[in-house]
């Protein structure tokens, strides 16, 4: 849509142009010619101007509509981010079993999401701690509570990265 209407828009001047050229290399001798032609110069400009004035529109409206999306996928990923946190509470009670089922279900329900909000390539990132500092929880000496703790630390890091990337 983009492409059409910017050829439309370059259309208009084009045409005036042909038409200034034509009347220089042969001048109108009727009345009627004359008239036809000036018609025709108002016509064309008119159209050019309409044309730019709907292309701003719907550039507007397109930037809107991006707007609102990342909006929505933004306040999605929140929701997975404070899910994560709450989970990666949950590894320091000790007392309990490490929640190591509800965390692969949050990363399952958040790949999808990303796989179909997003692309692949957000899923790749999410399971991957490349570039991230390790950290461990020094206070929790449950292994399994440890290394879920661990394991949720890097992709709540890589959700927020996502977070930091779509307010851009």
């Amino acid at each position: 849509m983009d492409i059409l209407l910017a050829i439309l828009i370059s259309l208009a001047p084009l045409a005036l142009a042909i038409l200034g050229v034509g009347i220089v290399l042969r001048p109108p001798q009727s009345e009627l010619t004359r008239n036809c032609l000036l018609w025709s110069f108002v016509l064309i400009g008119l159209f050019g101007v309409l044309s730019t004035g709907f292309h701003a529109y719907y550039t507007r409206v397109k930037a809107e509509a991006v707007s609102s999306t990342r909006r929505a996928i933004r306040y999605k990923l929140a929701g997975f981010v404070n899910e994560g946190l709450q989970l990666s509470n949950r590894c320091a009670n000790e007392s309990e079993p490490a929640p190591v089922a509800e965390a692969n279900q949050w990363a399952e329900r958040t790949e999808a999401f990303l796989c179909t909000n997003l692309d692949e390539s957000y899923v790749a990132r999410f399971r991957n701690s490349s570039g991230l500092l390790p950290l461990t929880a020094n206070s929790i000496s449950s292994i399994p509570h440890k290394d879920l703790w661990g394991g949720l630390y890097l992709r709540l890091a890589r959700l927020n990265e996502f977070l930091e990337e779509l307010s851009k």
